[in-house]
């Protein structure tokens, strides 16, 4: 039997992982009336640029991996992770240029730069987690209720493992988490839109370095004790210092590029 501690926490992220992303867009765009539009084209850059082509590329080219299973250890591991870490920004912040090159030239303040950040990071958290959580409750109900049994396959001997035997706070981590990703993904979209429309780039090369800081350290903390609760008190701080930059910083960045606007067009 799935516990029952397992089931409410699993509940809990698919609420996070599917009705915050969703709930957050539309509350964002209706207050500060954005176009739905920039949305999508966050979530149209996690599509593209991460699902249609880094992660078949990582299939592709999984035996080339530094560091491949199982000596995945010491230097194979910073190897592995830096590889793994390093693919993921040049996609996802490219990415984030690239849309903003072709689509937001127009749109090219702080209301639309949080939106493509929401768009992005909320587009994840349903694609990665909300939709495994869905499949993870269509199966705990049928373990629970008797139509779900060991079998040969060992694919679902592993399935019913985890939900069964997994302690049940790590259902509670999955949500947790995507919604501290969410803050993250806006945070360096801001930076991208900021520095790309002030063409003060180094703000760009924060962004790149910023999610190569958070990534890079996962693999080695995982690995630790604990090394869940560790990993997420790492985001979490990393988090913080995203929002901080995007709700008391940044404003006042992007209004004082909009001032130098006015002036440089009635001077």
């Amino acid at each position: 039997m799935v516990p029952s501690l397992t089931i409410f926490f699993s509940v809990i992220t698919l609420i996070l992982s599917i009705l915050f992303p969703i709930l957050l867009a539309v509350w964002f765009s209706r207050k500060y009336e954005v176009p739905a539009t920039t949305v999508l084209l966050g979530a149209l850059t996690f599509l593209v640029f991460q699902l249609v082509l880094r992660i078949p590329l990582l299939q592709i080219f999984k035996s080339y991996y530094p560091g491949e299973e199982p000596d995945l250890t010491g230097w194979n591991l910073a190897l592995y992770s830096f590889y793994l870490s390093a693919t993921a920004v040049l996609f996802e912040e490219g990415g984030r240029i690239l849309v903003f090159k072709l689509f937001m030239k127009k749109r090219k303040d702080w209301k639309n730069a949080v939106a493509l950040g929401i768009g992005h990071g909320g587009f994840e958290a349903i694609a990665l987690t909300g939709l495994t959580y869905v499949s993870n409750l269509i199966l705990t109900f049928m373990i629970n209720s008797g139509l779900m049994q060991t079998s040969g396959d060992p694919m679902i001997n592993q399935a019913i493992q985890q939900l069964t035997e997994t302690s049940s706070w790590l259902f509670l981590m999955a949500g947790v988490e995507r919604v501290l990703a969410v803050i993250l993904h806006i945070g360096y979209s801001v930076l991208i839109v900021y520095g790309l429309t002030s063409k003060e780039y180094r703000y760009v090369l924060y962004a790149f370095i910023g999610h190569f800081i958070l990534n890079f350290p996962l693999a080695f903390i995982q690995d630790l004790a604990s090394g869940i609760y560790i990993a997420i008190a790492y985001i979490a701080v990393m988090a913080l210092i995203s929002l901080y930059w995007v709700v008391k910083v940044s404003p006042d960045m992007f209004r004082r590029l909009y001032i130098e606007d006015i002036e440089t067009y009635t001077a």
